[in-house]
């Protein structure tokens, strides 16, 4: 009888306490709180009693008027009495009907119990339901279209600059030239800072008095420092996020592509120079095909962490001129903003689906022959 093989899956074990902990979990109650609404809502009762059947429903804050009460004593624990106080009111509920019933003095604001003939509902029982009105005022919002088009547009520039960039920055290192040690440590010095300390280094170097407007005076080339940072150059703030993300993020890319350039044997090319095949033919037909499953790792996870750009955005612009889905997440979870953490889900549940769909578009769009072969 062949032994079940237990060693892979307790291997797997962790893995998948993992994703549940820190993915499944996370994302399940970010869906819950961007789809489901809480709130609080007065049940009116048919008697003085707590346990009577509900005859309708009020909102919080709605006036009701003072039809009767009535008084009952509460027996404390220390044998002593209270007077509790019951009341009959009537107001109109969310759908404009007028109801009636029973409310405790505890759920109403009143200011004398014995002659108030008005009250105010101040508490009540929570309830929730499924709703889509988060996603409506996601969607509606005015900065809603500026931030995708946005965030859109920093990915159409920034990950095509950044593979170029990162597949000659592989080459020159597995070239092994003179000084490719040193390289290394240049390209991969971005990988040390932070999305904020590299927001605001390239700020240093666009604003009025910054190290590109010095230079451009002091040579000569301006007579007066250009303002590249303000909300008349969009383009340039634009320019400056890509140039900030390039600079930044580049180095990851290099990272995995070098490690498929090393999963190359250098037998194959050397065959290929052997056949005539020159640089640019070598890494057309030779290179890059057998690149294609390190190149899919690079894009999922370059294209994931574009739609989190955010603090060199904030770092850069100030997020209001400029703005993207992290920075909009972001402005609506703010206490000190929209304080709305329903809507900041709504966006956050966007950006993953973004995410998602690129990812499974990635998965198919890039593949090794030998994973087309097996797909058909």
């Amino acid at each position: 009888m062949k032994k079940f093989p237990v060693t892979p899956y307790l291997l797997l074990l962790p893995s998948m306490i993992y994703l549940v902990l820190f993915f499944a979990y996370p994302m399940v109650q970010s869906l819950q709180l961007a789809l489901r609404r809480e709130g609080q809502f007065l049940h009116l009762r048919a008697e003085p009693a707590p346990e009577a059947a509900p005859v309708g429903t009020l909102e919080m804050q709605t006036e009701v008027r003072i039809l009767d009460r009535l008084r009952t004593e509460e027996v404390l624990p220390n044998g002593r009495t209270r007077p509790i106080y019951w009341f009959q009111v009537e107001a109109e509920d969310a759908a404009g009907s007028t109801v009636q019933g029973w409310v405790s003095q505890s759920n109403v604001f009143i200011e004398s119990r014995t002659e108030s003939t008005t009250a105010r509902v101040v508490s009540g029982e929570t309830t929730q339901e499924w709703t889509l009105d988060f996603l409506r005022r996601m969607v509606t919002d005015f900065r809603f279209g500026s931030a995708l088009g946005t965030t859109i547009l920093l990915i159409a520039l920034i990950l095509p600059l950044q593979f170029v960039l990162a597949i000659v920055m592989a080459l020159v290192l597995q070239s092994q030239i003179r000084g490719s040690t040193i390289f290394l440590y240049i390209f991969t010095l971005p990988l040390g800072i932070s999305d904020l300390a590299s927001g605001i280094l390239w700020y240093s170097i666009f604003t009025q008095r910054g190290f590109l407007n010095s230079f451009l005076v002091s040579t000569g080339l301006l007579d007066q420092p250009f303002i590249f940072i303000q909300a008349g150059n969009q383009g340039w703030m634009i320019a400056a996020i890509v140039l900030a993300e390039v600079w930044r993020a580049t180095s990851i890319v290099m990272v995995i592509v070098v490690s498929g350039l090393q999963a190359i044997s250098r037998d194959v090319i050397e065959a290929g120079e052997v056949f005539g095949a020159n640089l640019w033919q070598r890494l057309r037909y030779i290179i890059l095909p057998m690149l294609k499953p390190s190149l899919q790792v690079a894009l999922i996870l370059r294209t994931i962490l574009a739609f989190q750009v955010f603090a060199v955005v904030v770092a850069l612009t100030g997020g209001n001129v400029i703005t993207v889905l992290a920075n909009e997440t972001y402005r609506w979870y703010d206490p000190a903003r929209f304080n709305n953490p329903n809507v900041a889900a709504s966006y956050a549940g966007f950006i993953m689906l973004l995410s998602l769909g690129i990812s499974m578009f990635y998965l198919r769009a890039v593949r090794s022959q030998e994973e087309a072969e097996k797909a058909l």
